[in-house]
């Protein structure tokens, strides 16, 4: 059933290793390698979580495509509709996953890394794996078949992974249509001008329609406005987690700590 994932698997793993051995033949400095450790250890666990999330995924997708407004045909418009908003809600759950401190408390772990290379594909949040598909899954009432979503999910998964390389360098009109390695620097820049740009998953359009678009001008400087100095996978998943609950007790009132987890990662 999830046949592509092997093979989107199989893919990443080679261009990851090919990538992996070119950097220890030209002797990289110690850092670097504990932060591409670091980021293996990281990817790993994502993979063994992974297999289950789609697992758990397929029935959530499946359950509410029982309930769908719309039965279309299976046809190249029902392809192009589902890729378009499957893209559309990756671009919007990447934005809350930036503007929300709850989120960030996640998705910052893969902004923590002050290098770009493909192993930071692999430094992701685990717990970002446990409620994501819920934000695919409106889609199933529309009529998107659960299987496509998930394979959409792979060939995204695919391709932000291996737009982590600075190898690559512009790419014309097609860093204008697509997230291409050289948006994906700017959104890994801690650049005051880069902050929260280049949310796009497949496509880039989203961000030229909601002004959230830039383009690598300036070199990267890759990290976060607050670094983290340490290459202990569980610190680097946790960190922003223990802030927050050092700070959440201290926000008097549920409401309160509501409007404080959905407000901007601002401190």
């Amino acid at each position: 059933m999830f046949h592509h994932d092997f093979i989107g698997l199989t893919l990443v793993m080679t261009a990851f290793l090919i990538e992996l051995s070119l950097r220890f033949w030209h002797r990289p400095d110690k850092e670097l390698v504990k932060d591409t450790m670091a980021n293996a250890s990281l990817g790993m666990v994502t993979l063994i979580v992974g297999v289950i999330e789609k697992g758990f995924a397929l029935g959530v997708y499946s359950f509410a495509f029982s309930f769908a407004f719309f039965s279309p045909k299976l046809n190249l418009w029902l392809w192009l509709a589902g890729f378009l908003s499957y893209d559309f809600i990756h671009y919007l759950y990447h934005l809350l996953g930036h503007k929300t401190r709850l989120m960030w408390a996640a998705h910052v772990t893969h902004h923590s890394s002050l290098h770009f290379n493909l192993s930071v594909g692999w430094r992701v949040n685990t717990f970002d794996l446990l409620y994501r598909f819920i934000f695919w899954s409106p889609l199933c009432l529309f009529g998107i078949p659960p299987q496509m979503i998930l394979f959409f999910e792979t060939l995204s998964a695919i391709h932000n992974f291996l737009v982590h390389t600075e190898k690559i360098g512009k790419l014309g009109v097609l860093d204008w249509i697509f997230n291409t390695p050289s948006n994906h620097r700017v959104h890994h820049g801690s650049n005051p001008e880069y902050l929260d740009k280049n949310m796009g998953g497949i496509l880039i359009i989203f961000d030229h329609l909601f002004g959230t678009y830039a383009r690598e001008v300036t070199t990267p400087v890759y990290g976060i406005t607050h670094n983290i100095d340490t290459h202990n996978p569980v610190t680097i998943l946790l960190h922003e987690y223990i802030q927050l609950s050092k700070k959440l007790p201290h926000v008097k009132g549920p409401v309160a700590k509501l409007r404080y987890l959905l407000s901007p990662p601002q401190d």
